[in-house]
């Protein structure tokens, strides 16, 4: 049975889902999707007319979203189970602030992106030549703007950072007071697969393969610099389970 994962290499969601199959030794082949160029493709292998990434695609099975893939590869997968039975609630609690973080990081990197020339040649397909890929940098910029609309970008950024993300983040901190892993003493969950991938929109962690540009886009300098016992724990994390 052949198993694929479409998804975008830079992007947290795919990474949380990427995590979570490595995780419980789920093999799948991995496919790089490029935005707009790909839209067709991905329609057509997620059978609907509205796609995302990330997507996989498990024989007849077709999951999508990365919450949705994490117990997807609890089912068809090996190893510790990340989904405890009686902490659903909290999970979803968990999930839904990685969610909010994300919509706020994805916003910033949007508005980055479309201000840095070097940092939308860098994120032109790798299939494309390094001569040419500065002269092709709008179409980047295009495929910015076309994602900014796809998942409705919100345009004042600097609110979204403060009166969002950072109020979140001092929700993780005050969790973390609790035990080492968010949903103390049950170990290592989904919960902290979701935050400590989602810590991306602060800084991207070291592992995460980026052109210097684009890791400077997603990271938010002021944020670390308070934040940067979260990010501390994210590398733990990282170092222990990943």
């Amino acid at each position: 049975m052949s198993r694929t994962l479409y998804g975008l290499s830079q992007s947290p969601w795919t990474e949380r889902a990427r995590w979570a199959l490595d995780h419980h030794g789920a093999a799948y082949t991995y496919h790089e999707h490029v935005p707009m160029l790909g839209e067709v493709l991905l329609r057509r292998k997620a059978r609907t007319k509205k796609a995302s990434v990330p997507l996989l695609v498990d024989g007849a099975e077709v999951v999508m979203g990365s919450f949705a893939i994490a117990k997807h590869a609890e089912r068809v997968g090996r190893g510790a189970p990340l989904l405890p039975r009686d902490k659903d609630a909290e999970i979803a609690a968990w999930v839904d602030v990685g969610e909010r973080m994300l919509h706020v990081g994805r916003a910033w990197l949007m508005k980055r992106l479309l201000a840095s020339k070097g940092a939308q040649a860098e994120a032109l397909p790798s299939f494309i030549p390094g001569g040419i890929r500065g002269a092709l940098a709008p179409s980047a910029a295009m495929a910015i703007r076309f994602l900014s609309r796809k998942h409705a970008v919100p345009e004042d950024v600097d609110a979204e950072v403060a009166q969002t993300l950072r109020p979140l983040l001092e929700e993780i901190r005050a969790a973390l007071e609790k035990g080492a892993y968010l949903l103390a003493p049950s170990g290592f969950s989904v919960a902290d697969l979701v935050i400590a991938s989602s810590l991306h929109v602060v800084r991207p962690h070291a592992s995460t393969k980026l052109g210097p540009l684009t890791r400077e886009a997603w990271t938010n300098d002021a944020v670390a610099q308070d934040f940067g016992d979260l990010l501390e724990w994210r590398d733990d994390v990282y170092r222990k389970h990943r």
